[in-house]
């Protein structure tokens, strides 16, 4: 999955370049991120070049929970388009997903969706949520 308007080849190349120069530390990856131009930024954000927890702390600069973290870390980026399931925090399922470069994190029961939250504080407000529910 990737931008079609960029070639996969120079995606792939500057991706390994961070990758390389940041050592994989998601601060370091971030911050290359953010100097991109943002077709780049936004093509690779939601490919398989990178994984969902570097996607994660792109947008939101936190830790999730643990379980989070360990589902993040061995999911491709690309599967983020269609949302990706990363746990459960009390009785509610959380949801990361991006769509059109922006974050979002929806909260459901067994049944459907309770609430979507997006933006770079998505995270904290549906913890916030469901806490406070």
């Amino acid at each position: 999955m990737f931008d079609e308007t960029i070639p996969f080849a120079m995606q792939s190349d500057l991706v390994d370049k961070i990758l390389e120069d940041c050592d994989e530390d998601v601060v370091c990856t971030r911050m290359r991120l953010l100097n991109l131009e943002p077709a780049m930024r936004d093509a690779i954000i939601v490919s398989d070049l990178l994984n969902a927890w570097q996607v994660f702390y792109y947008f939101f600069t936190e830790q999730p929970f643990d379980d989070a973290y360990e589902i993040l870390a061995f999911t491709p980026a690309s599967a983020l388009l269609q949302g990706t399931v990363i746990g459960e925090y009390r009785a509610c399922t959380l949801t990361f997903m991006v769509k059109n470069g922006r974050p979002f994190i929806i909260v459901s029961d067994d049944l459907q969706e309770i609430r979507r939250f997006s933006g770079p504080k998505a995270y904290k407000e549906a913890i916030l949520f469901i806490d406070t529910e």
